[in-house]
């Protein structure tokens, strides 16, 4: 059964509340594997159409899992990837929530290119500064907790699918 996704003009309005009232997004919400739907640029109103339909036939996705080495219970690992056939490449890191909008700024750790079982590359990324990290900043999720829609720190919308 097809999700029910926002249209651009929800999100505008769903980050309008946000930005002034937050998102009400939790750490527990944003638990499990997200799957990329869709994306638009920064200034546009209209789906990145050919971005959205090479991530999607990429399988892109977004992991988040408890940081059970940490008490606050605020951090999570990070895990973003695509895969193609036999081929995946996945970035491994750290995530947090700050704020009540909340933003969710990262950084990984760890670069692995595999062809099926055979890892190609396992290589450790340097850590950026805080302030040069990515993020993304949430503006919503759905009540059944099955789609999230965010803006990248490049002005990018972008809208994932809970699997």
């Amino acid at each position: 059964m097809a999700k029910k996704l926002p249209q651009y003009s929800e999100i505008k309005n769903l980050e309008s509340i946000s930005k002034t009232d937050g998102s009400g997004i939790t750490y527990e919400d944003l638990i499990g594997t997200w799957k990329f739907n869709s994306v638009w640029k920064k200034g546009s109103e209209e789906i990145d159409n050919i971005s959205s339909s090479i991530l999607q036939v990429f399988t892109a996705q977004l992991e988040l899992k408890e940081n059970s080495s940490q008490k606050n219970k605020v951090d999570f690992k990070i895990k973003n990837s695509i895969s193609f056939g036999i081929l995946s490449i996945t970035f491994n890191g750290r995530a947090s929530l700050k704020g009540k909008r909340p933003l969710l700024p990262f950084f990984f750790e760890n670069l692995i290119i595999n062809i099926g079982n055979f890892t190609l590359i396992n290589k450790s990324i340097e850590k950026p500064e805080e302030k040069e990290r990515p993020f993304f900043s949430l503006i919503a999720i759905s009540k059944d907790n099955s789609w999230m829609c965010a803006r990248g720190r490049g002005g990018g919308l972008a809208i994932w699918i809970k699997s």
